[in-house]
């Protein structure tokens, strides 16, 4: 399947709703915004958790504002999802951005190594193509 497509949304949204540790992070809502997007252009989707569990579903501009937005372009989103470059080093290089509550990031990092865990089980299924 491909990255950012409808498909890989859905298959995330099966993920997380099958990673009961993320429950302990509600309420929270994460926005991530990639650009330059094969064929898309802008994909934004985002992950709501609360007492119920956890949801990835596409995003709107209009949607409510995210306790925390993630923004990066497709190369940089690519290489973070496959495990080829870490986050962090990306946002101390200025290819992603952080906005919103980021304390919330912090407070939660352990609980948040689940989504890795979750990105990790998508990556063997998932295809990323070179960005035009």
């Amino acid at each position: 399947m491909e990255y950012l497509s409808d498909e890989w949304l859905d298959a995330l949204d099966d993920a997380v709703q099958d990673a009961p540790a993320l429950r302990s992070l509600a309420p929270l809502v994460i926005e991530s915004v990639v650009t330059g997007v094969p064929r898309r252009g802008e994909v934004r989707y985002r992950l709501a958790i609360d007492a119920a569990g956890a949801r990835a579903r596409h995003a709107q501009v209009t949607d409510a504002t995210a306790q925390v937005r993630l923004t990066t372009d497709y190369a940089t989103a690519a290489a973070i999802a496959c495990g080829t470059e870490n986050a962090q080093t990306a946002l101390a290089q200025g290819r992603l951005s952080l906005g919103g509550d980021v304390n919330v990031l912090r407070v939660h990092a352990d609980t948040l190594a689940a989504l890795d865990d979750v990105s990790a089980r998508l990556r063997a299924r998932t295809t990323y193509e070179t960005a035009s």
